[in-house]
């Protein structure tokens, strides 16, 4: 009877000590599900006048990602970043274009963890409207004084005309602009699939 008391008692403390085992366990992992947004700031600048297709880069986590008011990405955590389509800044103000993927989580203490992410906000050049008005307005003032010197109503009428050509000319010829992310500039990214991550270390 004592052999079974004991027997009990020890099977008792040992499945205590393994179910306490499984609660650590499960408080120190954790997952950012996809979709989750991470807010980081760049390292080194890229821009599609100079980058290369599989150029990479790094980003540094600038704001803590919490899950249940517990930081399992903390601020300073690297992320490797890497460029997989570049397009230059073109002749008929065709504007540049870069893709981006984040590839690679690193950690102070050494831990790393693959992601996929993208970016949240696409590069995008910002248009100007007025600068393409101006330039036609422009070229149609210039016209206006070409006609003027013929001295003529219709001579005006067509050297306007033939202004605004040429400012719609210039317009054509005007090159596009190149995009890019400065060093230092704030950011975000979002995951695309779900990454787990240990945060007994932090």
């Amino acid at each position: 009877m004592d052999f079974w008391r004991k027997a009990t008692k020890i099977f008792a403390v040992s499945f205590q000590f393994f179910v306490i085992s499984i609660s650590i366990n499960a408080q120190t992992i954790y997952e950012l599900p996809a979709g989750t947004r991470i807010r980081v700031q760049m390292d080194n600048e890229i821009n599609s006048k100079v980058s290369s297709v599989n150029d990479t880069f790094t980003a540094v986590v600038s704001e803590p990602v919490k899950v249940r008011d517990a930081v399992v990405l903390p601020i300073g955590a690297i992320i490797d970043g890497r460029i997989t389509s570049v397009k230059r800044a073109g002749i008929g103000k065709k504007d540049g274009s870069l893709t981006l993927v984040f590839e690679m989580l690193r950690f102070e203490s050494g831990e790393r963890r693959e992601i996929n992410a993208n970016l949240v906000n696409s590069l995008n050049v910002k248009s100007s409207p007025t600068k393409d008005i101006l330039t036609v307005l422009g070229g149609a003032g210039i016209g206006a004084i070409i006609g003027g010197v013929s001295k003529s109503g219709t001579g005006a009428g067509i050297g306007a005309a033939a202004g605004t050509g040429i400012g719609l000319g210039a317009i054509f010829l005007q090159k596009g602009k190149n995009v890019g992310i400065k060093a230092r500039e704030m950011f975000e990214i979002e995951l695309t699939k779900t990454v787990t991550l240990p945060v007994g270390d932090y």
